[in-house]
């Protein structure tokens, strides 16, 4: 179970878009490592705005796929994360020992943290709704919760899709801050790590894919829990009407993936004197319209 290059990718997006700014403690399902190399993450840090040596803060940070390897927990201190907990019953990274097929209950933990995550552990555990229920009790309110699973190409039990995390998003009422499937073509970068992309989460994209060639692919969403309310299980909340459609759930809606938003290279000078502008304006207008004119 670990951070690949798309995951860390999307984290520092949300946190450099503002919406980690006020996260200060973490939790997630599994002992979560880092799987990249030292100098894809540096770059990846370094695209997000952070001091190029500050990768050299992280614990182990040259070893994978080797071991000792890195937790997690130093990359998000890198955020400003200062409480940092897992759950597996390994106790790896210290981690907190308990079968997540069973209720989570030890009540000094639930709405305690500000980001809980599930990196591909969910899928490890039989009962999988008991899962999603403990990540439930565990987020705040207006906290996150984080998740990469397996949509193809199953690693253990399950494979997920859009239809049941969004039954999930609309029976909780989460806001669903961003989604994507997540690509892994069997290529690695110069330096050793496993290339990841994300792409839209369409279902005429998903039917694009040669699945005959095994190519993993995952599905990546971000929850924002807006209430402190029970977890319900989806299904359990619908009316017995003939409309059990998901419409009318608090869903915000991107016109592209983080990811694929640009920033301009070059932006206008303001100064610029007004009738500089207008005739500069006018001379590529008329420079079109001859080319235009002459076709």
């Amino acid at each position: 179970m670990g951070l690949g290059i798309a995951t860390i990718q999307n984290t520092l997006e949300l946190h450099n878009l503002g919406y980690l700014k006020n996260c200060k403690s973490i939790i997630e399902m599994g002992s979560q490592e880092l799987h990249i190399k030292k100098e894809d993450l540096k770059q990846l840090l370094k695209n997000a705005g952070f001091e190029a040596d500050s990768v050299d803060l992280i614990t182990n940070v040259s070893n994978w796929p080797n071991g000792p390897r890195s937790s997690s927990k130093s990359f998000y201190s890198l955020l400003g994360i200062e409480e940092y907990k897992s759950i597996d019953t390994n106790g790896d990274y210290d981690a907190i020992k308990h079968d997540l097929n069973e209720p989570f209950e030890d009540k000094s933990k639930f709405k305690k943290f500000d980001i809980v995550t599930d990196h591909g552990t969910c899928d490890c555990v039989y009962n999988v709704g008991e899962c999603y229920k403990t990540m439930h009790k565990l987020t705040k309110k207006n906290g996150y919760m984080i998740i990469h699973q397996h949509a193809f190409k199953a690693f253990r039990y399950y494979l997920f899709d859009k239809s049941f995390f969004e039954s999930i998003a609309a029976a909780n009422n989460y806001k669903i801050i961003f989604n994507s499937y997540t690509v892994s073509p069997g290529k690695k970068t110069k330096h050793g790590s496993n290339y990841e992309y994300h792409v839209p989460a369409s279902r005429a994209i998903f039917n694009m894919f040669n699945l005959s060639n095994n190519t993993p692919i995952g599905i990546y969403v971000v929850f924002q829990k807006q209430d402190d309310n029970d977890f319900k299980t989806p299904g359990s909340y619908v009316s017995e009407s003939d409309d059990k459609n998901f419409s009318g759930f608090n869903r915000m809606f991107l016109k592209d993936p983080l990811e694929y938003s640009y920033i301009p290279s070059a932006t206008l000078n303001i100064e610029a004197p007004a009738g500089l502008l207008i005739k500069t304006i006018l001379k590529r207008l008329s420079k079109k319209f001859k080319r235009i004119f002459k076709k």
